[in-house]
């Protein structure tokens, strides 16, 4: 179970490690999806997948495909999806510090589109 669960988060991270950062997005949404069905796989990760993550799954979902769209080039959809982690997830310091240099990107270049 510890390797078939998580198979769509692990295939998104080796695509990203592999930079096809626009390959892994469905990757990490599938992971996305299935976690959200199965909550109490993600809430109880520890026990279920011997993952000692203190992320959640979903939450790593949706901050990676952020990071997937900031790499090519869409900083739109990336503070959407780091909004969108913030959203589910407060704490996420991942999501707020991604989202504090997006800001930055675009008050010193308002007329690009990061």
């Amino acid at each position: 179970m510890r390797n078939l669960i998580p198979r769509d988060h692990r295939n998104g991270i080796k695509k990203n490690n592999s930079e096809k950062f626009k390959d892994a997005i469905p990757d990490f949404e599938k992971s996305y999806a299935f976690f959200k069905k199965y909550e109490w796989i993600d809430k109880y990760r520890f026990i279920t997948l011997l993952s000692s993550s203190k992320m959640s799954y979903r939450e790593m979902a949706l901050a990676n495909i952020g990071f997937c769209y900031s790499q090519i080039g869409n900083g739109i959809k990336s503070k959407e999806y780091y909004e969108r982690t913030l959203k589910e997830f407060p704490e996420s310091g991942l999501a707020k510090s991604a989202l504090n240099m997006i800001n930055a990107m675009e008050k010193n270049a308002p007329q690009q589109n990061l």
